[in-house]
């Protein structure tokens, strides 16, 4: 599957009257300011192209703008990434995507344009020494495609070895 015909598979979920109106620019711009990469291609014409969260697993991909859609229980992704980027040993350039519940979260690398996947699940690892956060082997496009045909696969932690204190 394309981009462009992941953003058709998403734009059918937006006539349903299933997700919000796309983002505006300068949304868009801010975000990239505050990570310092500019957003992967695909994101950044889904959210200014087509809906401005809401799409995704679930539909709880986070809003630039507004949260009053009621599709997360988080803040709006420049205030989602302040979190996270306060967090020690965060890559600067990895920004929340959506959750998964139970502490679970995707995240894109915005220092790859194909949009690298991570993940974070604190009941792998320790979170403590930063070992909850990893590198996924998937792509955004990767990721997407895999939940517009209904596949729930969750992030698998990569094995060990981790700190003998954790």
């Amino acid at each position: 599957m394309t981009d462009d015909e992941i953003i058709h598979r998403i734009k059918q979920q937006a006539s349903a009257g299933k997700l919000p109106p796309p983002a505006p620019p300068k949304a868009a711009a801010e975000l990239e300011t505050a990570v310092g990469h500019p957003m992967p291609p695909l994101l950044k014409r889904i959210h200014l192209e087509v809906a401005d969260g809401g799409f995704g697993r679930q539909g709880q991909a986070l809003s630039l703008t507004d949260t009053a859609y009621n599709y997360s229980d988080s803040n709006r992704l420049l205030d989602a990434y302040a979190l996270w980027r306060a967090l020690p040993g965060h890559p600067p350039s990895v920004v929340p995507l959506l959750t998964w519940g139970c502490g679970i979260w995707s995240l894109v690398d915005h220092s790859t344009p194909e949009g690298r996947m991570w993940a974070w699940d604190p009941h792998t690892h320790c979170p403590t020494h930063g070992h909850a956060l990893f590198p996924e082997d998937l792509t955004l496009a990767e990721r997407l495609r895999g939940w517009l045909d209904g596949q729930d696969d969750f992030p698998k932690a990569p094995a060990g070895p981790y700190r003998p204190d954790c």
